[in-house]
């Protein structure tokens, strides 16, 4: 296997990482395999167990993640890798989550923070991520809406301890960071995500609004950060909101911040991955997803959903790869992802130029709800404290 592993490397991986031509390596579900095998020349270089290890030529790459859609309801669902020994590496490798003790015990705090969340602002946003053309990794306005959205973050506030980072990845979309450092334990870390990007078939000369994937997810997360930031909130443990760039063809972005992550040792506690919030497919309002996730840190989700959010949930599976909390858990971080819907009944217009707000009549009263959730998981998990004057009522 390890001459296999290596004639490959040579054969296949002497251009730039990020190129868009020659073989590229992936690790995948084996459950997708005939999907996989049916649409592409790809070549099954090993499985076991669940995943496998597939040499793919990059021109199949986007084939790929529309068929995943189609036919698994996976957004990407499969993951990108630099080489053949690193995707031979992360298949093969199971790091667990540092045991972490979860309580709930910042009912003030979270009482304050929960009432600035806005429904308008929220909708306000998908409505401009929606307008653009695409947000498309490879594409002028992809690279755009990273610009748009880091100074979107920025004018949420003019504390001078707060930063804001395009993280270059080597194709023309960055992903957006924006960090509030923690105060009494800053090297604890507390991640709270969603993808930037949106896909169509036509790639970057598509028309792709990707309204509930995931201009909706994007939406919630900043509306997180404007209240938390509005309210003045001084977490414990930094916080750090994340736009990923290209989650649509192979979770490149968040893989590669959570790689570089573990690999400086940076102690990230808690993930969160908000992707699609915005179309209500099921009977329940907010689906755990239970594959490729904390268990401990999903039942932290699940009781401050009834201690603060007030809204009904449930569990459901969504595959391998699914979205960006996969490239965390494989890195060995605690990460969980609730969804909009049962994966079955997930919104059918996502990666078309028909995912646009009509599909959610227009409003985002579901999506205040993962806002509720997302704020709740942030000041929770990070700890800290509002100004004495808040608290007070004045």
């Amino acid at each position: 296997m390890r001459s296999l592993l290596v004639g490959l490397l040579i054969a296949g991986c002497s251009g730039s990482p990020s190129g868009e031509t020659g073989t590229r390596f992936i690790t995948i579900g084996v459950d997708a395999l005939p999907t996989l095998q049916a649409v592409t020349r790809a070549q099954i270089v090993e499985q076991d167990g669940e995943v496998a290890v597939v040499a793919i030529d990059a021109g199949d790459l986007e084939t790929l993640s529309e068929k995943m859609h189609d036919a698994h309801h996976r957004c990407g669902g499969f993951i990108l890798h630099d080489d053949v020994v690193d995707a031979h590496l992360f298949a093969h490798t199971s790091i667990k989550p540092a045991p972490f003790k979860y309580s709930i015990d910042r009912p003030e705090v979270v009482g304050q923070v929960l009432p600035l969340l806005s429904e308008t602002n929220i909708l306000g946003t998908i409505t401009e991520l929606q307008s653009m053309k695409n947000r498309y990794y490879r594409s002028a306005s992809g690279a755009a809406a990273s610009d748009w959205l880091r100074d979107r973050w920025k004018s949420f506030t003019h504390r001078a301890d707060v930063t804001f980072e395009l993280f270059d990845h080597g194709y023309p979309q960055k992903s957006v960071i924006m960090t509030i450092p923690g105060t009494g334990r800053a090297n604890e870390v507390v991640v709270i995500g969603g993808h930037l990007d949106s896909i169509a078939p036509g790639g970057s000369d598509s028309r792709a609004p990707g309204a509930d994937d995931d201009a909706s997810g994007i939406a919630t997360l900043s509306e997180v950060a404007r209240a938390l930031l509005a309210a003045d909130f001084r977490p414990e443990r930094t916080i750090m909101f994340m736009g990923y760039a290209a989650e649509e063809v192979g979770l490149r972005g968040s893989l590669s911040i959570a790689k570089a992550f573990r690999e400086r040792g940076v102690n990230v506690v808690g993930v969160l991955q908000l992707d699609m919030t915005n179309y209500q497919g099921s009977a329940a309002d907010i689906w755990i997803i239970t594959d490729f996730t904390s268990s401990p840190q999903n039942a932290f989700l699940t009781a401050l959903i009834d201690t603060y959010v007030g809204a009904t949930w449930g569990f459901d599976k969504c595959g391998y790869a699914c979205s960006d909390h996969a490239a965390w858990h494989r890195n060995g971080f605690a990460a969980s992802m609730p969804f909009e819907s049962r994966s079955r009944e997930m919104n059918r217009a996502i990666h078309t130029k028909n995912d646009t707000l009509e599909r959610s009549s227009h409003n985002a009263s579901h999506a205040i709800k993962f806002a509720r959730l997302g704020a709740a998981y942030a000041i929770e998990l990070a700890k800290g404290a509002l100004p004495t004057t808040r608290l007070a009522g004045l």
